[in-house]
């Protein structure tokens, strides 16, 4: 590669990075809505992350946004729910968010535990797609937060692999070598491009109605998947109808785009925590209860 004083590329090939931009450009690429923060590979820093101005700014309008609208009542209720559930009746005392174990976090997940078909092939990629909300929310991706406040230090892994009991068959710091590379790919896959878009409630019960209808389950039948993909196209209406509000329509069509994208990467993310329960649960170590086992997680060939 060989470059002039002018700073002008002499080779005009397709691995000088200035003739690429220059072509893009030449196209019509807009540079005002290029994604920063992608243009290598490796760990990135919180830092480098490019963020795009939240939604939560936009005037809500929930007038004509019928499936999402219920989307998000249904999640006040959850909520409400979790609160008891995860706080106890009654008016007590708040205690600050603590880093939890893995037997801590197993018995959180099973507050929220219920015998039927929706949970056992939803449940993991809401648990994934919601900590990554929590994330946004925090603003933070060194730590994953759970249902009930309480977090997983990722950063110290160690500290969720404590065996208060001393009956594990490997050690904390073999267990980090062996699934804390897990938690790497949550971050890759679901948090770090749900905070580089600073997504909002709004955007990640979207995702969520999306995730739910899933149209590719294999348990479902011909007649399910054909409404599981009318739900997710009006869902996607309803989107660029709330984008529309205050964008443009190339503004809200790339927003939706970006968005939209999390959802393989979130099924890549759910894969792994399935794949790191699945060995766990063979070698007996750091497996979760069988109950949850048994009931809540979907078969490989349902992912």
């Amino acid at each position: 590669m060989v470059f002039t004083s002018e700073w002008k590329c002499a080779a005009g090939t397709a691995f000088c990075k200035s003739c690429r931009f220059a072509k893009c450009l030449s196209v019509g690429m807009q540079k005002e809505i290029v994604q920063l923060g992608r243009e290598g590979y490796g760990k990135r820093d919180k830092e480098t992350m490019a963020l795009v101005p939240s939604p939560t700014k936009f005037k809500v309008n929930r007038q004509g946004l019928p499936i999402l609208d219920t989307i998000i009542e249904t999640y006040k209720t959850l909520e409400n729910v979790r609160t008891c559930v995860h706080q106890g009746p009654g008016i007590v005392p708040k205690r600050p968010p603590k880093p939890v174990n893995y037997q801590e976090t197993i018995a959180c997940f099973l507050k929220e535990f219920y015998l039927d078909l929706l949970h056992r092939n939803f449940y993991l990629q809401f648990v994934v797609l919601e900590g990554g909300f929590f994330s946004c929310n925090h603003k933070r991706s060194d730590i994953r937060y759970l249902p009930s406040g309480d977090y997983i230090d990722c950063v110290h892994p160690e500290t969720y692999y404590f065996d208060p009991d001393g009956l594990q068959p490997m050690t904390p710091d073999e267990a980090v070598t062996m699934f804390a590379s897990s938690f790497q790919t949550y971050g890759r896959n679901v948090t770090h491009p749900m905070l580089r878009e600073n997504a909002d409630r709004f955007e990640f019960l979207a995702l969520t109605g999306m995730a739910l209808f899933d149209a590719d389950l294999e348990s479902i039948s011909e007649e399910t998947a054909g409404v599981c993909r009318k739900v997710r196209l009006r869902i996607q209406k309803e989107m660029l109808k709330y984008y529309n509000s205050t964008k443009s329509s190339e503004e809200a069509s790339v927003r939706l785009g970006n968005l939209i994208s999390i959802i393989p990467s979130l099924h890549r993310a759910t894969r792994r925590f399935l794949e790191d329960i699945e060995l766990s649960h063979v070698l007996k170590a750091y497996a979760v209860d069988e109950k949850f086992y048994d009931n809540c997680l979907p078969k490989f060939g349902n992912l």
